[in-house]
């Protein structure tokens, strides 16, 4: 698969909460850098720290948790990705939208390295009691 094609993967797999697909697309030691003030966010290392503290903070904080994709920009060791979260929170009913960018690096076939750039402020105002 070339690299927009994993990253479209990706998205599916997490859209299907498919934890053995991302299993596959995700280096063991793949490195996950997300915002501070984002859910789950800070810096992970490897497969399980990724899918439970980032993947699991975000189904039990969110209902309609989405991630809408509007381009696939092939970098040629990676991906960058630009869209959209929404979502409501769980305890303040409060929906959301934010823009984000999403950098991935891919070596061999897999997601080595994941750097999230977001708008957080949307997230956190809803968040917030």
């Amino acid at each position: 698969m070339d690299n927009v094609a994993i990253a479209k993967e990706l998205y599916a797999a997490f859209g299907r909460k498919d934890e053995a697909r991302l299993r596959e697309l995700f280096a063991p030691d793949v490195e996950w850098i997300q915002c501070a003030g984002f859910p789950g966010g800070g810096h992970r290392r490897g497969i399980d720290e990724v899918l439970d503290k980032v993947f699991g903070a975000l189904q039990t904080t969110w209902e309609g948790w989405r991630v809408d994709v509007d381009e696939y920009l092939d970098t040629g060791r990676g991906v960058v990705v630009l869209g959209k979260y929404a979502g409501t929170h769980t305890e303040t009913g409060r929906a959301m939208e934010a823009v984000f960018a999403h950098v991935y690096d891919v070596a061999d076939g897999r997601i080595t390295r994941f750097r999230q750039y977001t708008d957080t402020a949307p997230i956190v105002d809803a968040a917030r009691a």
